[in-house]
């Protein structure tokens, strides 16, 4: 067993696990930010436990909240806007 645990940012990303084919970074975006179009070459699970966010995929726009979870493929064009100070898990995993 390993604990890691996200620190306090001001509107950064740290990466808490970075492997070749798992990556794990706590992201925090303020209100009014953007993380501009962008897409991984692996599987991807975002969870929010902070804020609201205007998430956009391929499939169209979600706003998510504490408690959501999106799921990507590989490749998937995506991007965020937060609506409120947001806090974010992003997993990355070749499976």
């Amino acid at each position: 067993m390993k604990k890691i645990s996200a620190n306090i940012l001001e509107g950064k990303f740290e990466h808490l696990v970075d492997e070749e084919n798992l990556q794990i970074t706590h992201l925090q975006i303020k209100k009014g930010e953007e993380v501009p179009s962008h897409k991984s070459d692996k599987n991807v699970v975002v969870v929010i436990y902070k804020g609201k966010v205007n998430f956009t995929g391929e499939n169209g726009k979600e706003i998510i909240i504490p408690g959501d979870i999106i799921t990507m493929d590989p490749d998937e064009m995506h991007s965020l806007e937060a609506l409120e100070d947001s806090d974010l898990m992003v997993i990355k995993a070749r499976i």
